[in-house]
């Protein structure tokens, strides 16, 4: 496809990287000539320099014939611009990244009078991933599908756990629990494992199972930990505002430092929740506000330093459940090298969200991606495809029949409101949804896990 990006900032660039990997034709609009220069280089894209909000220069990119425009810059105005131009312009599909959390309530309207295809508020969306990680403090990710019915969870495996030394055939005859460990980190090596696979203790493996399945699966492992009721935050910004609402839906008692006045007045009068005005980074203020005796403490400040710094003090506490957040895409390998597991990232969530978008208008024959979501950072990718009618070449056929891609694992088959933790003599039928998860990138078609 033809895809114009505007904005050359971090997700922008990682828009570019991605899409280009995939076959797309990327042009990428932006006012800094470097900018464009650097990522030009290094992604094998066309650039522009310019206002994406600038008529003459969506036009000098060929936005006129263009299959899709990204508007990711800093300004949500400017944004929103380039999408109203570029439809005007005959774009087919646009999408825009708006953070304000003022714009929130207009989303509908918005996407209906300018007719943006889609919209994407980052810090909403990150604050609801750190929700989903309150709610299972054990996992360091964990994601939903099949209309939230289905977990896919991620965590690492200690020395004590009794998964270890153990086989996968093994853990499902001695739990009688319907789940499938989906893929395993070792090594920074990932595997799709088969049957005869032994769990290690420092494995990071990937976990899919029911919902109501995927508590007791953490409990026969060992590694449950009871429901979180309170919580420490460090930072009073966008994220936290929409975390709050959440956070007061689920009855968690929160704490919230913030050394802003005009943010931590925001936060009081709107939200029933407990606000300091002081420094989050200093150590006698994180003790004297109970981070020893929190359930989960939230690095949320502005600095990705700062964050994993007092992320790491955190953990000398042994505080349960740690979340950090880091804005960086480059910095994530590192932190989590020094034992933060659990870290948010505005801008990948971001990435990751058009990626799936994209892949989905790719898709031209009967299947659809309804969601897409990447774990272990990064490496492994887990899609939720929609069986349509008109699919016949491998429906009705036993799994264990069918000659599936490396590294392709079908993770779970939602049949008739049923959820099937599929064996080999189970079959995918027509209207059937679909988890797969693979470490095989640009599967865009149900038909591509075959050989």
């Amino acid at each position: 496809m033809n895809i114009v990006v505007v904005g050359g900032g971090m997700v922008g660039a990682t828009i570019c990287s991605q899409l280009t990997l995939e076959g797309h034709n990327i042009t990428l609009v932006d006012t800094d000539t470097s900018t464009l220069t650097e990522i030009s280089n290094s992604y094998d894209v066309f650039g522009v320099s310019g206002n994406g909000a600038d008529l003459a220069v969506l036009k000098k990119a060929g936005t006129e014939k263009a299959d899709l425009l990204i508007a990711v810059t800093s300004s949500d105005e400017i944004n929103i611009l380039c999408c109203a131009a570029g439809k005007k312009l005959g774009v087919k599909n646009t999408i825009a990244r708006v953070r304000n959390p003022e714009y929130t309530e207009l989303m509908s309207f918005m996407r209906s009078e300018l007719n943006l295809s889609l919209t994407i508020n980052p810090e909403l969306s990150v604050a609801k991933e750190i929700y989903r990680m309150l709610r299972f403090p054990s996992a360091t990710k964990i994601d939903t599908f099949c209309r939230g019915r289905v977990e896919v969870a991620e965590f690492t495996v200690s020395e004590d756990s009794p998964l270890c030394g153990a086989s996968l055939n093994d853990l499902r005859t001695r739990f009688n629990i319907r789940f499938l460990v989906c893929a395993v980190l070792r090594g920074g090596e990932t595997y799709i494992p088969k049957g005869f696979f032994n769990i290690e203790a420092g494995d990071v493996i990937c976990v899919t199972a029911p919902e109501e399945d995927i508590t007791r699966f953490f409990k026969a492992a060992g590694v449950y930990k009871h429901p979180i009721k309170d919580v420490l935050i460090v930072g009073g910004n966008r994220i936290t505002y929409y975390l709050e609402a959440l956070l007061q839906k689920g009855k968690i008692n929160s704490t919230v430092i913030e050394q802003d006045e005009q943010l931590c007045r925001e936060l009081a009068e709107e939200y029933p929740c407990t606000v300091i005005c002081n420094d989050g980074t200093n150590q006698d203020v994180l003790l004297e506000e109970g981070l020893a005796k929190t359930d989960a403490f939230l690095a949320l400040s502005d600095t990705d330093e700062e964050n994993a710094i007092i992320s790491m003090y955190a953990k000398t506490q042994e505080t349960n459940k740690i979340i950090t957040l880091i804005s960086a895409i480059s910095y994530i390998d590192l932190f989590k090298s020094v034992g933060l597991e659990s870290i948010v990232s505005p801008k990948f969530s971001t990435a990751a969200y058009i990626l799936r978008y994209v892949r989905s208008m790719s898709n031209v024959r009967g299947a659809e991606i309804e969601a897409l979501h990447k774990l272990m950072d990064g490496k492994v990718e887990v899609l939720e495809f929609r069986i349509k009618e008109s699919i016949r070449d491998f429906t009705d056929i036993p799994l264990k029949e069918m000659k599936l891609r490396s590294g392709v694992l079908i993770a779970c088959i939602v049949h008739k409101d049923k959820i099937i933790i599929p064996s080999g003599n189970d079959v995918i039928s027509r209207g059937d949804t679909v988890l797969i998860v693979t470490t095989e990138a640009q599967i865009q078609e149900i038909g591509e896990i075959l050989k």
